[in-house]
C-alpha cells in the first residue's frame, strides 16, 4: 500500500486522470501483478486530533503472487527506472507500506473507508479481534493491513511517521460511511481505543487490474 500527494498546483481530476491513464499503463508493465487498486481519496471522514496525521490524496493497493514476485517487479526496468522517473510528473509525495492483512476484501460493491493510523503500542491481535467484534455487530466486512516495512523515493517527499497499519471497512452506502465515526460508533471507539493519528478516508475505488 502506498501513499500518494498529489503534485502542488495539480488539480485533483488531472491527478487522477494521469495516475489512472499513463502511470497505470506503466506499472502494469511489471510482471507478476495480481490486483493492481486505485483508492481515490473523496472526503475525511474523522480524523482522531481533529486535522489529518497523513497527507494522502490517494492509496495505491498493488498485490503480487508472492514476495518473490514483487521484488521481480521491484527490481525491473520499470519498477527501478521507468516508474520512479514518471511520478514527480504527478506526485510531490510517495510512502510505500508493504503490509500483512487480515481479513478480505468483499466481492460486492461496498462503499470503502480506509483508516491509517499509528498504533500505541504492539496491539495487533487485539486491534484485529475488536475490528472483528465491531463488524459483526453492524454486519459489516473489515480487513487489517500491518505495516512490515517501508520505502521512500529519492525525489519525493515522504511521511516522516508512515503508517503502523491501514483499517479497511466496506459499508453499505456513504451516509452509512459517515454515521461509522460519529461519537457513538463501535468502530469508532475501536479506532480511538488501540491507535493513535487515526484518518478515516472515504474513498473512490477504482480496479485497474
Amino acid at each position: 500500500m502506498t501513499l500518494l500527494a498529489k503534485k502542488e498546483g495539480t488539480a485533483t481530476c488531472d491527478f487522477r486522470a494521469y495516475w489512472a491513464g499513463p502511470h497505470a499503463k506503466l506499472a502494469l508493465g511489471m510482471e507478476g501483478i495480481t490486483k493492481y487498486t486505485h483508492n481515490r481519496v473523496d472526503k475525511v471522514l474523522w480524523a482522531s486530533d481533529g486535522e489529518p496525521a497523513f497527507n494522502v490524496d490517494g492509496i495505491v493497493e498493488l498485490f503480487f503472487s508472492d514476495a518473490d514476485a514483487m521484488r521481480l517487479a521491484q527490481a525491473s526496468a520499470v519498477g527501478q527506472k521507468y516508474i520512479p522517473a514518471d511520478e514527480p510528473i504527478f506526485l510531490k509525495g510517495w510512502t510505500l507500506c508493504v503490509v500483512e492483512t487480515d481479513g478480505d476484501e468483499p466481492t460486492d460493491q461496498s462503499v470503502k473507508v480506509i483508516i491509517p493510523f499509528h498504533a500505541q503500542a504492539k496491539t495487533r491481535d487485539t486491534l484485529w479481534r475488536e475490528l472483528r467484534r465491531a463488524a459483526a455487530a453492524t454486519g459489516n466486512k473489515i480487513a487489517l493491513n500491518w505495516t512490515v516495512s517501508t520505502a521512500r523515493r529519492e525525489r519525493l517527499w515522504a511521511e516522516p511517521s508512515p503508517p503502523t497499519g491501514f483499517i479497511c471497512a466496506w459499508v453499505d452506502s456513504v451516509a452509512w460511511a459517515h454515521e461509522a465515526f460519529e461519537p457513538s460508533s463501535e468502530l469508532r471507539r475501536v479506532v480511538e481505543t488501540h491507535t493513535k493519528n487515526g484518518v478515516a478516508y472515504l474513498i473512490d475505488q477504482l480496479h485497474i487490474k
